[in-house]
């Protein structure tokens, strides 16, 4: 499943909306290990050349006029690539735009030349709205499996195997045809779910191996900048490998980031995908989350292990941002709380139920704590 090129094409693009496909791939068995530490990038705001050249061979190679292309795609200002002579580096919103558009034509290709249709931009948003709601990491990955199986063939299967300390996420396609499109779109549906996950937890996962059932069909220096990872070709499956401690990571997302994300996603390379944030707003996001979907919170000693620190450091760093669990908790039902109480048909006793109180006369308390104020005489306040 080559995720990604439809969700930003069609969100920026709207003529492409009919350019879809997934990824997919095939079989064999030697090893080839490209090595992308070894290669420096140009600098920031800029993208090597040679890869959009790259492209460009491969949409001639399989789609007809690359000068064409560029001008279908409103991307006159990269005609001067074709010149011998020309430039060594581009912008890199003149990358992100190119790029997305010629994995959608090469994605096109791709479903064209297996027989089956490509995936919908429906489809994608429904399995990014879907998994938005995941609590930990392996839940986005079980429901992506799943999302996988209902959408096959045109996604790929996923599944997700524990070998001690490591997790290896496979991707297993259905592609007869391998050529260069076909691998484009497999190495950047691999980049696109590593990207996704490490978005929605809000952490750069490092890779411990990357995988694909290809030779390699690109230069080292293209597919080390669309996937700056050791890449081990001939492999027998499409995969990913990770350190197995990251599944357990809280989704820290939200809805509405994820619209934002998907107008863009994943064709800005060099966006970050982390989420620079301290602990202590990551912690109270997902509080809020918890409450709203009538979970109970977590203890201090679940969140350690979930964020993978100690119990010590949990505490030393929450003290460091000038907050405690217990104040992070509480902001988090006072906020909640007031958003119930706007809803006139839930009774005192169901929101103090909602925000894990003991009983009614606890969360009157702790309300009147907060805002100095009865929940009832805040609601009647609220309304006028």
């Amino acid at each position: 499943m080559a995720l990604p090129p439809h969700i930003f094409t069609c969100a920026l693009f709207p003529r492409l909306q009919a350019q879809r496909k997934w990824l997919n791939g095939s079989k064999a068995m030697t090893k080839s290990l490209i090595r992308s530490k070894e290669l420096s990038r140009p600098g920031p705001g800029h993208v090597p050349a040679s890869v959009a050249r790259e492209l460009l061979r491969i949409i001639d190679q399989h789609d007809g006029d690359s000068r064409r292309f560029l001008r279908m795609a409103g991307l006159r200002q990269l005609l001067h690539l074709l010149d011998e002579d020309g430039p060594e580096v581009i912008a890199r919103h003149d990358f992100t735009l190119f790029y997305a558009r010629a994995t959608a034509t090469l994605d096109a290709h791709a479903a064209r030349q297996e027989g089956r249709d490509p995936l919908t931009k429906t489809g994608v948003d429904m399995m990014c709205h879907a998994i938005i709601t995941c609590r930990t990491l392996r839940d986005v990955i079980s429901r992506l499996a799943r999302f996988s199986e209902l959408l096959a063939p045109r996604t790929g299967a996923l599944t997700l195997a524990i070998f001690g300390d490591e997790a290896r996420l496979t991707m297993a396609t259905l592609r007869n045809v391998r050529n260069g499109c076909s691998y484009l779109s497999d190495l950047t549906g691999l980049a696109s779910y590593h990207r996704l996950l490490g978005w929605l937890i809000g952490e750069d996962i490092p890779l411990s191996g990357v995988a694909l059932r290809y030779p390699p069909l690109l230069s080292r220096q293209t597919v080390a900048y669309l996937l700056p990872h050791t890449v081990q070709h001939h492999a027998p499956e499409n995969a990913v490998r990770f350190p197995a401690l990251y599944l357990d990571r809280p989704v820290v997302r939200n809805h509405h980031e994820l619209d934002g994300m998907l107008a863009r996603f994943p064709f800005d390379i060099e966006e970050p995908q982390s989420k620079a944030m301290p602990l202590s707003e990551r912690i109270s996001h997902l509080f809020s989350s918890m409450l709203a979907s009538g979970e109970a919170l977590p203890t201090a000693g679940m969140l350690a292990r979930q964020f993978s620190i100690s119990l010590a450091t949990l505490k030393r760093r929450l003290e460091a941002e000038g907050t405690s669990l217990s104040h992070l908790k509480a902001t988090a039902r006072h906020h909640i709380a007031r958003r119930l109480l706007a809803d006139p048909r839930l009774s005192i006793t169901e929101i103090a139920r909602r925000t894990r109180f003991s009983d009614a006369t606890a969360f009157r308390r702790a309300f009147r704590q907060w805002t100095g104020q009865s929940p009832s005489r805040w609601r009647e306040t609220a309304a006028n």
